[in-house]
């Protein structure tokens, strides 16, 4: 159980928070006089956040859970 619940955070909350804030950014170039302005700070903030997350869950499903040896059966 305790790989399936490092599996869920280092996947699915990385997953939301990234695609999350990367919606965000997408909303702030469109509407910039609505949330808030391009270069700002606040926007380089979010772009912060959007890197780290989705570089977290790339890392993640990279390494993968587990050995090599229990990924693969020798036939």
């Amino acid at each position: 159980m305790d790989g399936m619940a490092r599996q869920f955070w280092l996947t699915v909350v990385p997953l939301l928070v990234g695609f999350s804030a990367v919606g965000l950014l997408v909303l702030a170039a469109l509407f910039p006089d609505q949330l808030y302005e391009v270069g700002s700070t606040t926007y380089i903030a979010t772009a912060a956040v959007a890197l780290v997350s989705l570089g977290v869950l790339v890392w993640q499903l990279a390494v993968g859970g587990g050995s090599s040896a229990d990924r693969y059966e020798r036939l």
